[in-house]
């Protein structure tokens, strides 16, 4: 299995932690460490400083001064630009310790603006000076009223999901306890083990929602196309967590129907958690809904589970495999996409399952290369395996990714480039941050019935770009 491609731009523990806290909704994340921390997580996942749900709220009178402030952005720890903040250490400041430059940040950044919350992630190079930071930032904490979240010492050769999977848990653990327990004891008290059922005001179901994250491309979408089928079966979704949600949503964990987890790769440990510490119910999904097929399996097991009507959901989705057919018979006619169209991918085990299960098993195209990512042994990947057992393609895993040619490729702009740098005639879907740059006004997703549709629609445009090209 080839894995020594673009080791520079893997995303690893901190990028992990540093969407994790972004996922909430008008926070903000300060890296202490020097700007060239800032400019390389910035690169990979920062989120701006601008508060979008704040510009779109203006209405008539609209007013870029009220939801970003040029001040700050001009400031030293944004340095110009609205992605992630840095404390800039210079130096010294590793011979005599950074907590005064810190301190000096978070005074400049809180100063400026009211956020829901502040974390403070520390860099690799200040993670290896042991300083004891968290009362300083408890302290800044107390005198603001913002509550805070402290990533310290985070563990540096592993993956983006485990940073970003244990820093949800400390997320949960920290806030999601009820409203009269500060002790910030490791399990929540006893209010967060029942659920919303018997809240007279109740008329809904309702979920909280895992595996949804900042850096996936098309979150916005993913979310929207989740709400709209949820809603269809009469679900309503009360938190989705590191999908932008507000803290009291966070807080608000104990008052769903249910806990939902996709892609098991994103949440093992936060679900393992959750089990163990609530008596809501779980429903581990595994993998990520790509495709009428999994989209139905997703519906019925989250119906079945909260015992409602989700007929007006299979619906839509017979309605999606009328118009996946309708369009493959168009464009295609008998042939189908063929016997020479194939396609390559990146990403966790689960994300893969799922493309295969729609590509391969659903539309009948072949893999050409996968490459997986994060979580090499676990049960993710054995049902990968077992999916390409069954297509008779297990070699895919051979081969390497960075050198195939007359394929899609599916992953993010970096590893699309560096193919287009050393093979000819690909189509380049991109599905993860970072990205080309291309600016999505609408949201877009490949998740759900309408992800299966826009899909297709760029499968259908690559076999005939891909087509023009020979």
């Amino acid at each position: 299995m080839t894995d020594q491609y673009l080791r520079s731009t893997t995303a690893d523990y901190i990028t992990g932690a540093i969407s994790a806290c972004e996922g909430i909704r008008d926070s903000v994340v300060l890296i202490n460490g020097p700007h060239g921390c800032k400019t390389y997580y910035g690169f990979g996942t920062g989120q701006s400083a601008i508060n979008g749900q704040a510009l779109l709220g203006l209405g008539g009178d609209l007013r870029l001064s009220n939801a970003m402030d040029d001040k700050l952005i001009r400031s030293q720890f944004f340095t110009g630009s609205p992605l992630i903040p840095a404390t800039n250490l210079r130096y010294e400041d590793f011979i005599f310790g950074t907590a005064e430059q810190l301190r000096r940040a978070l005074n400049d950044i809180l100063s400026e603006r009211r956020y829901s919350l502040i974390s403070v992630v520390q860099a690799p190079g200040t993670s290896l000076l042991s300083e004891s930071l968290e009362s300083d930032i408890k302290e800044i904490s107390k005198e603001t009223g913002i509550p805070y979240l402290y990533v310290d010492a985070p563990g540096l050769s592993e993956d983006m999901f485990t940073g970003y999977d244990k820093t949800v848990l400390a997320l949960i653990k920290k806030f999601a306890l009820s409203a009269d327990n500060s002790s910030g004891d490791e399990y929540p008290s006893d209010d967060f083990h029942g659920n919303a059922s018997s809240d007279p005001g109740r008329k809904r179901p309702s979920i909280n929602l895992f595996g949804l994250y900042t850096r996936s491309l098309h979150m916005d979408g993913d979310l929207e196309e989740m709400t709209r089928l949820l809603d269809l079966c009469g679900i309503d979704i009360n938190c989705a967590v590191g999908a932008f949600c507000s803290m009291d949503e966070l807080k608000d964990l104990s008052k769903a129907d249910a806990n939902v987890f996709l892609a098991e790769e994103r949440c093992r440990e936060t679900a393992e958690y959750l089990e163990k510490v609530s008596c809501i119910p779980s429903f581990n999904f595994c993998c990520v809904p790509i495709g009428p097929d999994l989209t139905e399996k997703f519906i019925n097991g989250i119906s079945s589970l909260l015992k409602t009507d989700c007929s007006a959901a299979l619906k839509d989705i017979e309605e999606t495999r009328s118009k996946i057919f309708y369009y493959l018979a168009k464009y295609l006619g008998n042939s189908g996409f063929g016997g020479t169209f194939r396609y390559a991918a990146e990403g966790e085990p689960s994300l893969l399952f799922a493309y295969v299960d729609y590509l391969s098993g659903y539309l009948g195209i072949a893999p050409e290369v996968l490459q997986p990512r994060y979580d090499l042994k676990g049960a993710g990947m054995e049902r990968l395996k077992d999916i390409l057992g069954e297509l008779g393609c297990k070699d895919v895993f051979e081969k390497d990714i960075t050198k195939v040619k007359d394929v899609v490729m599916l992953g993010n702009a970096n590893t699309i480039a560096q193919i287009l740098a050393y093979s000819g005639n690909i189509y380049g879907i991109e599905t993860e941050i970072p990205s080309s740059g291309y600016i999505n006004v609408v949201p877009k997703t490949h998740m759900g019935c309408k992800g299966a549709l826009y899909l297709l629609e760029q499968l259908l445009n690559a076999k005939r770009l891909l087509s023009a090209w020979d």
